[in-house]
């Protein structure tokens, strides 16, 4: 029962939910089987552990009947009602954390009803929270349509001939609403076929684009952002508009729901991430200094946790930059905002690659071996980093062993996607081609690793060469 639906969705409420949901499953309104209710009780007692024995099918029926034989069927049929509760639940609570869009339906119904002074008296209240909202994101435009949608519905009923703003506020919030969105969704679709073998097709973004260039988009943030992410993916010379959207990030963050808010850096992340490949260095001191700003205004943040590859970027471009003290502050202050179970292995891995650029190769070394392997892209990472250590301790025996063992996880490994395989595996043949070769016409390999597409650690395998063919390492 452990792996059920119903037990990995009850994993996820809170201390407060759980205690909720008792309230929920005891409200005639929502369930009158009293069963369900013995259950619920049963579970909420060993929640959020769960123990495995004590959710084993037979055990909990012993425990709910403890004068019934075993009833699978009986079982089957609480398990699958408790879960239809708690989905219900979870709907009805996310519904309530809506803005005001649960206020839109009681205005709508009390229109319905003929409820004219509940009505008069509820728009005011739902008007007042709007207003009250700093956020200015897609969702804003949406309930201040459906707002103005619902007033207009109210003056039409009055049967008074004369100007009604509300159908105008109605028409112009749908626009803005339609506007965001669908840059948005332009705006996604263009970023991932830069990242992906993908193709999308974009309706009507040529009418949209065109009214765009005569609107005034400063005077709707989410538009504005959006709109020069837009213009950075489509134009030859992304800079400008890139240096435009640092300037609207900064001054709208506050505007912004989390979550939209990281959308939008991340996106901006991709822009500069996508400049570095073509190797424009002015990008990797752009993309840390966002990566920074969005773990400080915690838009980068996840269910309040800092994301480990967040965490491994930021430190991995701080490195780049020889940001050595930073990075060291920058770990010791966010370390016990990454999730408990991966926390160690985190450390571990960005404190020796910390500890490699810093030239401390035997503390680097230490802590790799600590690296739980577990995690494929740690894996990865922390080989390229030890197989850098051997080669620059010149401890060849390791490096052989090691070259020859990550070739095989390489290809019996089938988590690892084609195209990162491949990137290593070119990094494994170009390191082997210049330790085993004689470096006759070492420019011929240099051009190779410039060309190389799919290549990891580039710049050191250039390093590496330069160093060789200088006649510095033997």
């Amino acid at each position: 029962m452990h792996k059920s639906k119903l037990i990995e969705l009850l994993k996820t409420f809170s201390t407060s939910e759980l205690r909720e949901f008792k309230d929920f499953v005891g409200s005639p309104f929502f369930n009158k089987n009293k069963e369900l209710i013995l259950f619920y009780d049963y579970l909420k007692k060993i929640a959020p552990v769960f123990p495995l024995k004590k959710i084993h099918r037979e055990y909990i029926y012993a425990n709910l009947f403890k004068n019934k034989k075993y009833d699978e069927k009986h079982l089957n049929y609480l398990m699958s009602f408790l879960l239809k509760l708690a989905e219900e639940y979870i709907g009805i609570t996310k519904y309530k954390s809506t803005g005001i869009l649960p206020d839109y339906h009681i205005l709508s119904s009390c229109l319905d009803r003929q409820l004219n002074k509940h009505y008069q008296n509820y728009y005011q209240k739902a008007k007042k929270k709007l207003d009250a909202n700093p956020i200015c994101d897609i969702e804003h435009y949406y309930q201040n349509f459906l707002l103005a949608q619902v007033s207009d519905k109210h003056f039409g009923m009055q049967k008074i001939r004369r100007y009604d703003a509300n159908i105008q506020a109605a028409a112009d919030n749908l626009d803005l609403f339609y506007l965001t969105q669908k840059l948005k969704y332009a705006c996604e679709m263009l970023d991932r076929e830069k990242t992906l073998s993908v193709s999308y097709q974009q309706n009507m973004l040529k009418e949209i684009t065109l009214y765009l260039e005569h609107f005034e988009i400063e005077s709707s943030p989410a538009i504005a952002i959006y709109y020069h992410i837009y213009l950075t993916l489509t134009k030859e010379n992304g800079d400008p508009y890139f240096e435009k959207l640092k300037v609207l990030l900064n001054e709208h963050t506050n505007k912004f729901s989390q979550f939209e808010l990281k959308e939008m850096y991340l996106m901006a992340l991709n822009f500069c991430i996508r400049k570095v490949r073509k190797k424009d260095e002015h990008y990797v001191e752009e993309a840390f200094v966002l990566f920074k700003k969005g773990i400080e205004n915690r838009s980068l943040y996840e269910n309040d946790l800092l994301s480990p590859w967040t965490f491994k970027n930021v430190i991995k471009l701080g490195l780049r930059l020889k940001q050595f003290d930073w990075i060291e502050g920058f770990i010791k202050k966010y370390k016990d905002d990454l999730d408990e179970e991966i926390r160690e292995n985190a450390l571990n891995y960005n404190l020796a690659d910390l500890y490699y650029y810093k030239k401390e190769l035997g503390k680097a070394q230490d802590l790799l071996q600590r690296v739980e392997f577990s995690d494929v892209f740690y894996a990865l990472s922390s080989k390229v980093i030890l197989l850098k250590i051997y080669y620059e301790k010149k401890e060849d025996e390791a490096l052989y062993s090691l070259l020859a063992s990550f070739k095989v996880y390489l290809h019996r490994n089938k988590v690892i996607s084609n195209n990162v395989r491949k990137s290593y595996l070119n990094f494994i043949s170009l390191l082997n081609q210049i330790i085993k070769g004689k470096l006759k016409n070492p420019s011929v390999l240099k051009e190779k690793i410039i060309n190389t597409e799919l290549l990891t650690a580039r710049s050191w395998l250039l390093e590496i060469l330069e160093f060789n063919d200088k006649g510095m390492l033997n």
